[in-house]
């Protein structure tokens, strides 16, 4: 029991784990994925028994998921993810605090706008059938590397109206690397800072090296020809004024192109790549979606003389259900971590400030009460939209002031990826590979990647 702040008693949602910290710790590391989906039947909120003075806890309900991402986000911070990812991409979207992250929101968020994301609609189809040109019957592909280069050339059209070419398979290793080297600094309990000369540090600041070199190249072409980058996301930054009427630093541009690229392309790549492994799994998902593509003008020249790429993104209702649910399943975003400012009451119960909060979508997204087989990969469950489920019981871009600000543009661009190689080819699993193992990363990706079989539909 609990007692509120008129100190009357209440009933607790807490619980505490039953197993010791030690073993938690360990069991985290070994399979962190695993061990949040085995506290979820435990209660709403698990307590992790760790110290009084920055206690830890697992959020299982979407009505505490609520309080802490949108009633009473003025009271939390991201903490330490943003700290490790902020070594990386700097003072980002992605890693900026309060009153800072409301400010990048505002000048940042034109670039989203539903004009905008029909824009760039026709590049992801541009981009994805010169992709799939490359691809040759029977002859297996890494598709996680594929998709990796595939959307890192869309976000740098789209977004820095920038043509990658041979350079691309670089920075894809680059931003694969620095996603690696921070995912296994977010959770470690010691944070050596870059500085010092590791194996691991000297390859994480090669691979920002790399990515930095392409961005200032970028930023200084833009500067000497800006009518080339007037409608772009790198083309609004140089128009930005701060408070104070003056624009604002490249550093500053530089860290936003970096969130881009890291939490802008990645992401949807791995969302790819687990949707073409549900449809090999899944035979009769595989027919439907097809039955709903093979007749659509999934080309850019038959959308020229016809409806646009957005349009046809519109009336692919079977393919964004496929994407829904994979994203329900494997979200890219599998842990969301917050910290209490302050002292803070949720529904009923106190937390101290310095309160850590664990939230997986990943597992929450796995409730059979909710969802009803929760493990099946069933697109149909979409079809009465999620509304039909209690708020945040389906959230895979977060929620709030920091929910993802890029959400529909990524819906697009895994609806019209996925139905433009859907229409041309069926792809199948190179044998030999097992089934798909979840890897939990900065995002959410198929452990040792996926080599995959294409075969061509007509």
């Amino acid at each position: 029991m609990n007692r509120n702040r008129k100190g009357e008693i209440s009933l607790t949602r807490v619980v505490g784990i039953p197993s010791s910290r030690v073993a938690n710790f360990l069991s985290f590391q070994r399979d962190p994925l695993q061990f949040l989906i085995n506290a979820l039947p435990l209660g709403e909120m698990v307590s992790l028994r760790t110290s009084s003075f920055r206690p830890t806890f697992i959020v299982n309900s979407p009505a505490f998921v609520q309080e802490i991402l949108v009633h009473q986000e003025e009271r939390f911070r991201k903490g330490r993810s943003s700290n490790v990812l902020r070594r990386t991409i700097g003072d980002g979207l992605l890693t900026a605090e309060h009153e800072r992250h409301r400010q990048q929101k505002k000048y940042l968020t034109p670039v989203f706008y539903k004009e905008r994301i029909q824009a760039y609609a026709e590049v992801v189809m541009e981009e994805t059938e010169r992709l799939a040109d490359t691809l040759q019957e029977g002859v297996m592909v890494p598709m996680h590397d594929v998709m990796m280069q595939l959307t890192l050339g869309i976000i740098s059209r789209s977004m820095f109206k920038t043509e990658l070419h041979e350079a691309k398979t670089e920075l894809a290793q680059a931003v694969d690397d620095t996603i690696r080297l921070s995912a296994k600094t977010i959770f470690s309990p010691i944070i050596l800072p870059l500085a010092v000369p590791t194996p691991k540090n000297r390859k994480h600041l090669k691979a920002i090296r790399s990515l930095e070199d392409m961005i200032y190249d970028t930023i200084a072409e833009a500067r000497r020809n800006p009518e080339q980058y007037a409608d772009s996301l790198l083309g609004l930054l140089l128009d930005t004024r701060d408070d104070q009427g003056d624009p604002i630093p490249d550093v500053e541009i530089r860290d936003q192109m970096m969130t881009m690229l890291l939490a802008g392309h990645e992401t949807t790549a791995n969302a790819i790549v687990w949707a073409l492994y549900a449809l090999d799994r899944e035979r009769s998902v595989d027919e439907r979606l097809y039955e709903e593509i093979q007749d659509r003008p999934l080309t850019v020249r038959q959308m020229r003389e016809g409806q646009s790429a957005f349009d046809l993104y519109r009336g692919l209702a079977y393919t964004r259900q496929v994407i829904q649910e994979t994203l329900r399943l494997y979200p890219p975003a599998w842990a969301i971590l917050r910290e209490a400012e302050q002292p803070v009451e949720m529904l009923g119960d106190h937390f101290p400030a310095n309160s850590s909060f664990l939230i997986s979508p990943y597992a929450i997204h796995r409730n059979d009460r909710v969802f009803g087989d929760a493990a099946a990969f069933r697109p149909e469950r979409f079809d009465a939209g999620i509304s039909q489920w209690p708020r945040f019981a389906y959230f895979p871009f977060g929620g709030g002031a920091r929910g993802c600000i890029g959400s529909q543009f990524a819906l697009m661009e895994a609806g019209l990826i996925l139905a433009v190689l859907a229409r041309r080819f069926r792809f199948t699993s190179a044998p030999g590979q097992g089934e798909a193992e979840p890897e939990p990363l900065v995002s959410l990706r198929i452990k040792n990647g996926r080599w995959m079989i294409p075969h061509r539909r007509v």
